[in-house]
């Protein structure tokens, strides 16, 4: 894997971890704490959606991160 790739991989990953994930995880955090519960949604499924979305953005951002700092 040549340099370019690795470091384009290492910027996703860190970018998916600081600027999708951060932003999300304060923004949901203000809102719950604002709205109360209100925002239970169809059978209470909103916040199971967020906690999956934030799961896949981290898992994401891992993933990239590994395969860019892999030693081959």
């Amino acid at each position: 894997m040549s340099d370019t790739t690795r470091t384009i991989f290492i910027a996703l990953g860190i970018a998916l971890l600081v600027v999708v994930l951060l932003p999300f995880l304060f923004m949901g955090g203000m809102m719950g704490s604002m709205m109360g519960g209100m925002m239970d949604g169809p059978g209470g499924m909103i916040p199971w959606l967020a906690i999956g979305l934030v799961l896949l953005v981290v898992v994401a951002g891992v993933v990239f991160l590994v395969v860019g700092l892999q030693r081959r």
